[in-house]
């Protein structure tokens, strides 16, 4: 029998049967202990609980996070809090989580936490099912390599193009580890960023109103639009070209004249994202910048189309206003005055709301009353408030 430099620990089993423990990084230890006194092992009863156990939740995690004046991938990296969790899967759960891995963690809050709880499940699922993950010498037990290593986000892909915003994947170092991190998607944690959006007529404005009595300063996509469709004539005139002098009036271009085109069809609704967004997303990020250099601690951005634009990155935390499918179709029939068949037009239009409460890291139900719509967002906004 012939063993390698990185073999350990043999055991010679009956039958010749070799057991062999293999550590290339030499990271793991072995203790002896006699049998049914497994509990005593110093090096699992000082253990946290595993990313996939059950009871590993918010209830659990936020204490240890709210009390570290630590990076928060120093935390995550910390077998006495998560265990399992390596340099690989924290960067790649923290890319997910949109949490830039210095950010120290007792500054998150609780939905921010349970965002990483979910990643980090997310993660490591994934990796389990794939194999884990070879960059260099990592083998299954089996002695075949991983396959986790295709879908990386950030680990390893320095001075790449992020998949989300295309910005330039940076390498840093956070408690002695080789870190990898998009500064876009994972900002540092001075400025909340609320991301506020929801299907049509389910409400939206309600809750931005809501966020403004709390002094909460709330970016509008939808005025910065109708106010460029004043002062950029570049935009305008591209939208004229493409669709056509008929949607002019004597004011400028007429709104419900383009909302008929692009609601009906796709491929023309397509194209006026791709003229106006860029525009839009300009105008966004100058007011993000100026309430950032004004010292605000929460932002919100008012995105009625926040998923199906794919701007999603833009928010730390996505705040999804709901409600049932019959009140939306209701209310929609009031507002624009319209039929029923029409209101289910509109609304199909848009992604469905299944696949954006999925999508998002909170939800409220505005099916109901006003005061309990109220209620569940004064209990939201105190989470959100990380002090």
């Amino acid at each position: 029998m012939e063993f390698t430099k990185h073999d350990h620990v043999v055991f010679v089993l009956d039958g010749s049967i070799y057991l062999t423990y293999h550590d290339v990084r030499k990271f793991g230890t072995m203790e002896l202990v006699e049998k049914h006194k497994e509990e005593e092992l110093s090096s699992i009863s000082i253990l946290g609980k595993e990313i996939n156990d059950p009871n590993l939740n918010s209830d659990y995690l936020y204490p240890y996070v709210k009390k570290a004046a630590r990076p928060i991938k120093t935390v995550l990296l910390d077998q006495n809090i998560v265990s399992g969790l390596g340099n690989i899967y924290v960067d790649e759960t923290l890319y997910l989580s949109k949490i830039n891995p210095k950010n120290i963690s007792n500054k998150l809050n609780i939905y921010q936490v349970e965002k990483i709880i979910r990643s980090a499940k997310n993660v490591i699922d994934r990796a389990i099912i794939l194999g884990g993950t070879t960059i260099r010498t990592y083998q299954s037990s089996l002695g075949v390599d991983g396959r986790f290593q295709n879908e990386l986000n950030v680990h390893t892909l320095v001075g790449e193009s992020c998949k989300a915003c295309g910005d330039t994947i940076l390498k840093t170092r956070v408690g002695g580890r080789g870190t990898y991190y998009c500064p876009t998607c994972q900002r540092e944690n001075d400025l909340l960023i609320i991301g506020l959006t929801g299907g049509i007529a389910t409400g939206k404005s309600l809750i931005s109103e809501l966020f403004k009595k709390k002094g909460v300063p709330v970016i509008d996509a939808d005025k910065i639009y109708k106010n460029l469709l004043k002062t950029n004539k570049i935009m305008y005139n591209e939208i004229v070209e493409n669709f056509g002098f008929a949607i002019e009036n004597n004011e400028g271009i007429d709104l419900k004249k383009l909302g008929s085109i692009v609601f009906s069809n796709p491929e023309k609704r397509l194209l006026l994202n791709e003229i106006t967004h860029p525009h839009v997303l300009v105008e966004m990020n100058n007011e993000i910048d100026s309430y950032r250099k004004k010292g605000e601690k929460m932002v919100v951005i008012d995105v009625p189309l926040l998923f199906e634009a794919k701007l999603e990155y833009l928010a730390d935390l996505v705040v999804l206003v709901d409600s049932d499918n019959e009140t939306q179709i209701e209310r929609l029939m009031t507002r624009d005055s319209i039929n029923r068949e029409r209101a289910i037009a509109k609304i199909t239009s848009q992604l469905d709301m299944e696949t954006k409460r999925k999508m998002s890291d909170i939800v409220i139900d505005n099916s109901g009353l006003v005061s309990e719509t109220e209620n569940s967002f004064n209990e939201i906004f105190r989470k959100l408030r990380s002090d």
